[in-house]
Protein backbone atom coordinates (compact mmCIF):
# COMPACT_ATOMS: atom_id res chain seq x y z
CA UNK A 1 0.00 0.00 0.00
CA UNK A 2 1.93 3.28 -0.69
CA UNK A 3 1.25 7.00 0.63
CA UNK A 4 -1.26 7.69 -2.34
CA UNK A 5 -3.52 4.66 -1.47
CA UNK A 6 -2.72 4.80 2.59
CA UNK A 7 -6.14 5.50 4.87
CA UNK A 8 -6.47 9.16 5.55
CA UNK A 9 -6.80 9.97 9.25
CA UNK A 10 -9.45 12.78 9.51
CA UNK A 11 -7.90 16.18 11.24
CA UNK A 12 -10.40 18.19 13.27
CA UNK A 13 -11.47 20.72 16.04
CA UNK A 14 -13.38 19.70 18.84
CA UNK A 15 -15.76 22.03 19.23
CA UNK A 16 -16.90 23.08 23.00
CA UNK A 17 -20.26 21.81 24.22
CA UNK A 18 -18.67 18.30 24.42
CA UNK A 19 -20.21 16.31 27.62
CA UNK A 20 -18.92 13.40 29.76
CA UNK A 21 -19.56 10.08 28.23
CA UNK A 22 -18.81 8.25 31.45
CA UNK A 23 -16.93 4.91 30.83
CA UNK A 24 -13.59 4.56 30.71
CA UNK A 25 -9.97 5.08 32.02
CA UNK A 26 -9.84 8.53 30.28
CA UNK A 27 -12.91 10.05 30.74
CA UNK A 28 -13.82 9.96 27.27
CA UNK A 29 -16.28 12.85 26.16
CA UNK A 30 -18.52 12.55 23.30
CA UNK A 31 -19.34 16.07 20.94
CA UNK A 32 -18.83 17.51 17.88
CA UNK A 33 -16.21 17.86 15.58
CA UNK A 34 -15.81 20.19 12.62
CA UNK A 35 -13.97 18.45 9.58
CA UNK A 36 -12.84 19.70 6.26
CA UNK A 37 -15.73 16.99 5.18
CA UNK A 38 -18.56 18.74 7.55
CA UNK A 39 -19.34 17.69 11.26
CA UNK A 40 -19.33 14.58 13.18
CA UNK A 41 -20.30 13.30 16.16
CA UNK A 42 -17.35 11.60 18.00
CA UNK A 43 -16.06 9.96 21.16
CA UNK A 44 -12.71 11.62 22.23
CA UNK A 45 -10.30 11.43 24.80
CA UNK A 46 -7.29 13.22 25.82
CA UNK A 47 -4.39 11.00 26.12
CA UNK A 48 -0.35 10.93 25.38
CA UNK A 49 1.39 12.11 21.98
CA UNK A 50 2.61 8.53 21.96
CA UNK A 51 -0.88 7.02 23.05
CA UNK A 52 -3.05 9.02 20.68
CA UNK A 53 -0.46 7.28 17.76
CA UNK A 54 -1.00 4.19 18.80
CA UNK A 55 -4.76 4.44 18.82
CA UNK A 56 -4.98 6.15 15.13
CA UNK A 57 -2.15 3.70 13.65
CA UNK A 58 -3.50 0.50 14.68
CA UNK A 59 -7.50 2.00 14.12
CA UNK A 60 -6.72 2.70 10.82
CA UNK A 61 -4.07 -0.38 10.33
CA UNK A 62 -7.43 -2.77 11.68
CA UNK A 63 -10.03 -0.61 9.23
CA UNK A 64 -7.46 -1.43 6.42
CA UNK A 65 -7.77 -5.27 6.99
CA UNK A 66 -11.32 -4.81 7.45
CA UNK A 67 -12.39 -5.16 11.21
CA UNK A 68 -14.64 -3.10 12.46
CA UNK A 69 -12.89 -0.75 14.21
CA UNK A 70 -14.87 3.06 14.14
CA UNK A 71 -12.93 5.83 11.99
CA UNK A 72 -10.32 7.48 14.13
CA UNK A 73 -9.84 11.04 13.90
CA UNK A 74 -7.40 13.80 15.14
CA UNK A 75 -8.32 16.52 17.38
CA UNK A 76 -7.62 19.86 18.83
CA UNK A 77 -9.79 21.80 21.35
CA UNK A 78 -10.01 25.16 21.90
CA UNK A 79 -7.17 25.26 23.84
CA UNK A 80 -5.03 23.57 20.98
CA UNK A 81 -4.77 20.51 22.94
CA UNK A 82 -4.33 17.12 21.19
CA UNK A 83 -7.65 14.52 21.48
CA UNK A 84 -7.71 11.10 20.26
CA UNK A 85 -11.31 10.75 18.33
CA UNK A 86 -14.03 7.81 17.27
CA UNK A 87 -16.39 8.29 14.77
CA UNK A 88 -19.58 7.48 17.38
CA UNK A 89 -21.78 4.67 16.24
CA UNK A 90 -24.51 6.41 16.89
CA UNK A 91 -26.41 8.46 20.03
CA UNK A 92 -28.07 6.27 21.49
CA UNK A 93 -26.14 3.71 19.82
CA UNK A 94 -27.37 0.10 20.06
CA UNK A 95 -23.50 -0.51 20.81
CA UNK A 96 -23.00 -1.66 24.12
CA UNK A 97 -19.66 -2.63 26.38
CA UNK A 98 -19.44 -5.95 27.17
CA UNK A 99 -17.48 -8.18 29.56
CA UNK A 100 -15.47 -10.47 27.92
CA UNK A 101 -15.73 -12.91 31.33
CA UNK A 102 -19.34 -13.14 30.70
CA UNK A 103 -19.84 -16.39 29.87
CA UNK A 104 -22.96 -15.41 27.28
CA UNK A 105 -20.36 -12.93 25.63
CA UNK A 106 -17.72 -15.28 25.13
CA UNK A 107 -20.68 -17.67 23.40
CA UNK A 108 -21.20 -14.96 20.95
CA UNK A 109 -17.63 -14.11 20.45
CA UNK A 110 -17.16 -17.91 19.76
CA UNK A 111 -20.18 -17.80 16.97
CA UNK A 112 -18.38 -14.09 15.35
CA UNK A 113 -17.22 -14.52 11.96
CA UNK A 114 -14.31 -12.18 12.79
CA UNK A 115 -12.75 -13.84 15.78
CA UNK A 116 -10.13 -15.09 14.34
CA UNK A 117 -9.06 -12.27 12.42
CA UNK A 118 -9.60 -9.78 15.48
CA UNK A 119 -7.13 -12.18 17.76
CA UNK A 120 -4.27 -12.02 14.91
CA UNK A 121 -4.83 -8.70 14.71
CA UNK A 122 -4.60 -8.40 18.44
CA UNK A 123 -1.60 -10.38 18.34
CA UNK A 124 0.04 -8.62 14.92
CA UNK A 125 -0.55 -4.91 17.13
CA UNK A 126 0.86 -6.94 20.59
CA UNK A 127 -2.78 -5.71 22.22
CA UNK A 128 -2.79 -6.31 26.16
CA UNK A 129 -6.18 -4.23 26.66
CA UNK A 130 -8.89 -6.18 24.97
CA UNK A 131 -10.92 -6.48 28.78
CA UNK A 132 -14.16 -5.31 29.77
CA UNK A 133 -15.03 -1.79 28.15
CA UNK A 134 -13.32 -2.07 24.74
CA UNK A 135 -15.58 -4.29 23.10
CA UNK A 136 -18.77 -3.27 22.14
CA UNK A 137 -21.66 -5.40 20.90
CA UNK A 138 -24.89 -4.34 19.03
CA UNK A 139 -26.35 -7.42 18.98
CA UNK A 140 -25.00 -8.85 15.54
CA UNK A 141 -21.94 -8.31 16.23
CA UNK A 142 -18.74 -6.67 17.93
CA UNK A 143 -17.03 -3.25 17.43
CA UNK A 144 -13.23 -3.08 18.33
CA UNK A 145 -11.93 -0.14 20.20
CA UNK A 146 -8.99 1.07 22.60
CA UNK A 147 -5.76 0.44 21.27
CA UNK A 148 -3.55 3.08 22.63
CA UNK A 149 -1.27 0.27 25.25
CA UNK A 150 -0.66 -2.03 21.56
CA UNK A 151 3.15 -1.88 20.59
CA UNK A 152 4.53 -1.81 24.36
CA UNK A 153 7.80 0.26 25.03
CA UNK A 154 10.79 -2.08 25.13
CA UNK A 155 8.90 -5.13 22.83
CA UNK A 156 11.11 -6.62 20.02
CA UNK A 157 8.97 -7.56 16.63
CA UNK A 158 9.51 -11.06 17.41
CA UNK A 159 8.64 -11.23 21.35
CA UNK A 160 5.04 -13.44 21.99
CA UNK A 161 5.77 -13.27 26.15
CA UNK A 162 3.04 -12.81 27.80
CA UNK A 163 4.75 -10.38 30.16
CA UNK A 164 4.06 -7.69 27.19
CA UNK A 165 0.42 -8.78 26.76
CA UNK A 166 -2.12 -11.63 27.14
CA UNK A 167 -4.71 -11.76 24.02
CA UNK A 168 -7.43 -12.63 25.11
CA UNK A 169 -9.65 -13.05 22.41
CA UNK A 170 -6.81 -15.35 21.01
CA UNK A 171 -7.43 -17.58 24.00
CA UNK A 172 -11.21 -17.58 23.54
CA UNK A 173 -10.25 -19.39 19.83
CA UNK A 174 -8.21 -21.68 21.78
CA UNK A 175 -10.15 -22.80 24.64
CA UNK A 176 -12.87 -23.35 22.18
CA UNK A 177 -10.81 -25.98 19.93
CA UNK A 178 -9.38 -28.16 23.01
CA UNK A 179 -8.69 -31.29 22.31
CA UNK A 180 -9.46 -30.85 18.56
CA UNK A 181 -6.16 -31.41 16.35
CA UNK A 182 -8.12 -30.67 13.29
CA UNK A 183 -9.89 -27.32 14.05
CA UNK A 184 -6.60 -26.33 15.81
CA UNK A 185 -4.98 -27.05 12.15
CA UNK A 186 -7.65 -25.16 10.37
CA UNK A 187 -7.00 -22.05 12.72
CA UNK A 188 -3.48 -22.17 11.72
CA UNK A 189 -3.90 -22.60 8.20
CA UNK A 190 -6.70 -19.76 8.32
CA UNK A 191 -4.60 -17.73 10.46
CA UNK A 192 -1.70 -18.12 8.35
CA UNK A 193 -4.09 -17.31 5.52
CA UNK A 194 -4.84 -13.90 7.07
CA UNK A 195 -1.31 -13.55 7.99
CA UNK A 196 -0.36 -13.49 4.27
CA UNK A 197 -2.81 -11.07 3.27
CA UNK A 198 -2.13 -8.61 5.32
CA UNK A 199 1.73 -8.58 4.76
CA UNK A 200 0.79 -7.40 1.16
CA UNK A 201 2.07 -3.84 1.37
CA UNK A 202 -0.61 -3.07 4.68
CA UNK A 203 1.62 -1.60 6.98
CA UNK A 204 3.68 0.64 4.21
CA UNK A 205 2.80 4.32 5.30
CA UNK A 206 0.62 3.58 8.37
CA UNK A 207 1.37 6.41 9.91
CA UNK A 208 1.32 8.84 6.85
CA UNK A 209 -1.32 10.95 8.36
CA UNK A 210 0.06 11.47 11.64
CA UNK A 211 0.84 14.90 11.26
CA UNK A 212 4.41 15.92 11.57
CA UNK A 213 6.12 16.45 14.57
CA UNK A 214 3.39 15.44 16.22
CA UNK A 215 5.25 12.87 18.45
CA UNK A 216 8.59 12.60 16.92
CA UNK A 217 10.17 9.12 15.33
CA UNK A 218 6.74 7.34 17.20
CA UNK A 219 4.90 6.65 13.80
CA UNK A 220 7.91 5.42 11.76
CA UNK A 221 9.20 3.33 15.06
CA UNK A 222 5.37 1.99 15.22
CA UNK A 223 5.74 1.27 11.23
CA UNK A 224 8.75 -0.64 12.11
CA UNK A 225 7.38 -2.80 14.70
CA UNK A 226 4.57 -3.78 12.45
CA UNK A 227 6.49 -4.12 9.39
CA UNK A 228 9.00 -6.03 11.15
CA UNK A 229 6.08 -8.37 13.13
CA UNK A 230 3.75 -9.78 10.08
CA UNK A 231 6.98 -11.51 8.92
CA UNK A 232 6.99 -13.21 12.01
CA UNK A 233 3.34 -13.16 12.96
CA UNK A 234 2.53 -16.60 11.69
CA UNK A 235 4.95 -18.64 13.47
CA UNK A 236 3.99 -16.70 16.56
CA UNK A 237 0.39 -17.91 16.06
CA UNK A 238 0.58 -21.75 15.23
CA UNK A 239 3.04 -21.63 18.16
CA UNK A 240 0.27 -20.32 20.44
CA UNK A 241 -2.63 -22.42 19.06
CA UNK A 242 -0.56 -25.35 18.62
CA UNK A 243 2.30 -25.33 21.20
CA UNK A 244 2.24 -28.90 21.40
CA UNK A 245 3.20 -29.54 18.28
CA UNK A 246 6.60 -28.26 16.16
CA UNK A 247 6.33 -26.80 12.96
CA UNK A 248 8.31 -26.87 9.48
CA UNK A 249 10.35 -23.87 9.47
CA UNK A 250 9.08 -23.26 5.75
CA UNK A 251 8.87 -19.33 6.03
CA UNK A 252 11.54 -18.16 8.71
Amino acid sequence: MDSQSSPRIRLGRLLPGYTDVGDGANSPVRGIAATIDGEITVIAKRISGREIAVEAICAALGREVGLPIPEPLLLLDESEAWFFGSADLGHPSLAQFVKITDSAVIDELGQWPKLLAAACFDEWIANPDRHNGNLLYDGNGFFLIDHGLSIPSGMHATDSSDDFYVNRLLEIVIEAMQGNDILKQRAVNNARAWVHECSQGKTESAGASIPEGFHPNTPELMESFLRDRILYLGNILHDKIKPEQGRLKLDD
